[in-house]
């Protein structure tokens, strides 16, 4: 993707890598804005890679690197929350327990940082829209000493398709639709498609409850409240 070539040709040309470190991570990188329960399942399937393949000698705590400090953090409509304060909501649901947390700009950052700190990102999670991108990224530049490559492993996570949807329109009434039924019918959100987007469209009508759920915050209601409403003061400015 554009983006990603980008930090690519930045990031290559004036950072110099750390070493390969000894801890063998599975990285989760993404805004995470807000946190959402589709977060905590994508945390969950990580874990469950991570126990199902014990031969890769992975740490069993995995890694989370939040993308934050960027110039698109200044959309606050995008991204309402700070870094920090996604790390904070993740820490205090329950649903991130055992989990290493970063903060970066980009990805490459996020790798190099990781390396920096005696980690070295040999799995990583990440959709179909990405995950060919950071595996790239990952056997291109993240080498043994010697130059030679490390074998790295794509932990890859389906999603439904309208929760990835292009078109802004398409995707805006798929989004409504959703919320709609969840209020009528007081039924729960499928989590294949939640996202950060529908949880910022709910707070943009309003629906606190529905939020919860999205957020998975059902059983924590005053935190749900209280990044609802930090979301809803920062969206309207």
């Amino acid at each position: 993707m554009k983006d990603i070539q980008q930090q690519l040709e930045m990031n290559a040309l004036f950072e110099d890598l750390a070493p390969m470190a000894d801890k063998k991570v599975a990285v989760v990188i993404g805004r995470f804005n807000p946190p959402t329960k589709g977060h905590y399942s994508v945390i969950d399937t990580v874990k469950k890679f991570i126990r199902q393949n014990k031969n890769l000698g992975l740490e069993a705590s995995p890694v989370v690197v939040i993308i934050g400090g960027s110039k698109s953090d200044a959309d606050k409509k995008k991204n309402p929350l700070s870094a920090e304060e996604r790390e904070v909501f993740m820490k205090a649901s329950g649903k991130a327990n055992g989990v290493l947390f970063f903060i970066a700009p980009n990805a490459f950052a996020a790798f190099s940082m990781l390396r920096e700190k005696g980690y070295e990102p040999v799995a990583i999670a990440a959709g179909t829209d990405r995950i060919d991108d950071y595996k790239k990224m990952l056997d291109k530049y993240f080498l043994t000493p010697d130059g030679q490559p490390i074998k790295h492993y794509a932990i890859h996570l389906e999603r439904n398709e309208d929760a990835i949807e292009k078109d802004k329109d398409a995707k805006k009434t798929a989004m409504d639709k959703a919320l709609e039924t969840a209020k009528k019918k007081g039924s729960d959100i499928d989590t294949d498609l939640v996202s950060g987007s529908l949880a910022r469209r709910a707070v943009e009508l309003g629906y606190e409850p529905e939020f919860a759920k999205i957020v998975g915050l059902e059983d924590k209601p005053a935190l749900a409240k209280k990044m609802f409403d930090k979301i809803a003061q920062a969206i309207q400015g």
